[in-house]
């Protein structure tokens, strides 16, 4: 079948008709941005890129079986100005209207935020179907809701799978995903960390539940912290901003939604319970040639390294070890927990993307491109209600 994908970003799409199984002849991909461009080709190298949308002449296209795609919604979100149309970037939207018009496809598949019903008439009213609500917390560990417009037939809610940010979580994390000594500095009990400060950011969350969304932020924290919905066991109190970025999540959650991340402590945080102290054959080698050098006993802090607990978790370093190298375990009685934040790879997951799918860029174009992404096992739930014959095989 033929395929056009517009505000394509990292081929979501691709990735959902190749989990069902269903052959594509051609993949046009109409996007703008160099690194999920460049994520795609490098995954599927026989995308053809057709550039931006606003200069798509659909004449030059063959048949197309299927369009889709999620147009920029920051002018609908219930998180932004909600300037809806009046937004460059949401008005997109009728160019997606346009290139089904022009082009007559068989299915199409639209995709975008929760927005007023304002909003959500108009959309319906020129894409002639109305939309289908589906939270990608069916079927990821991921809190998520999103509106599908599709004239796939007989789309239902997917089935709960029951997955939780335990069920994603790497074994073992690098140090640059660590911090958060002083997550609960003011916490008195409870769920509030700080009785005196009630808010959603304040608030304790269980590790089995959801994460919240992954979303497109810009500071690198905003994604959230790790139980069917996220449940927030604390804030970092050691991050400056706003309360939305502190957020700390139980791993037997959900993830809050994926932001684009581009930065600021945006990534979403996930709660772990010890810091862990060792001393590796590294050490003792550098604190040697230290010794050697200045007399004095050192622990060089590239001596330290993540060590798994027994439990299978991973205990995190602090941000020195002592000369007698003391092991220092959270005490449950003294309710002391330590934060992370979710790795590229854990993103990955959250919208069932295969892991290391976009290891081709930085890791903050990375946790962009997932925010901005669709959560492939909703696609794939979707798309696999088309009938397709032989021709478009």
């Amino acid at each position: 079948m033929n395929v056009l994908s517009l505000f394509d970003g990292m081929s979501c799409g691709r990735i959902a008709l190749d989990r069902l199984g269903i052959k594509v002849d051609n993949y046009y991909a109409s996007e703008i941005d160099k690194y999920a461009m460049k994520v795609s080709e490098a995954n599927y190298p026989d995308i053809i890129q057709v550039g931006d949308v606003t200069e798509l002449d659909t004449s030059t296209l063959p048949n197309i079986d299927l369009i889709m795609g999620g147009s920029p919604c920051q002018g609908f979100s219930f998180a932004g100005k909600q300037l809806a149309f009046d937004d460059p970037r949401s008005a997109l939207f009728f160019e997606f209207v346009r290139c089904v018009k022009e082009l007559k496809p068989k299915y199409f598949l639209l995709e975008n935020v929760r927005m007023k019903k304002e909003y959500l008439d108009i959309i319906s009213e020129h894409m002639g179907v109305e939309p289908i609500m589906i939270n990608s917390a069916l079927v990821s560990a991921q809190n998520r809701v999103r509106y599908y417009w599709t004239n796939i037939p007989g789309v239902e809610q997917p089935e709960q799978r029951g997955m939780v940010l335990r069920d994603i979580l790497e074994t073992n994390t690098s140090n640059e995903y660590l911090a958060g000594e002083n997550l609960q500095k003011n916490y008195k009990g409870g769920n509030q960390l700080n009785p005196n400060y009630k808010s959603q950011a304040n608030t304790i969350h269980d590790t089995d539940s959801k994460s919240g969304t992954i979303c497109a932020g810009t500071h690198g924290y905003a994604n959230g912290y790790v139980a069917d919905k996220p449940v927030q066991v604390g804030v970092a109190a050691d991050i400056k901003g706003h309360d939305q970025i502190k957020r700390v999540y139980s791993e037997d959650g959900k993830s809050p939604t994926l932001t684009t991340c581009g930065g600021g402590h945006r990534e979403p945080k996930v709660i772990v319970h010890s810091y862990k102290e060792v001393r590796t054959e590294e050490a003792k080698l550098l604190r040697k040639e230290m010794r050697q050098k200045t007399g004095k006993d050192h622990t060089p802090f590239r001596a330290k390294k993540l060590v798994p607990r027994e439990d299978g978790k991973v205990g995190t370093l602090t941000t020195s070890l002592t000369n007698d190298h003391k092991i220092s375990l959270t005490k449950e009685k003294d309710k002391e927990v330590y934060w992370r934040k979710l790795t590229p790879i854990e993103c990955e997951r959250l919208q069932t993307v295969p892991d290391d799918y976009t290891n081709h860029v930085s890791n903050t174009q990375r946790y962009k491109m997932l925010g901005n992404g669709w959560t492939i096992e909703v696609i794939a739930h979707i798309l696999q209600n088309m009938q397709i014959n032989h021709r478009e095989c």
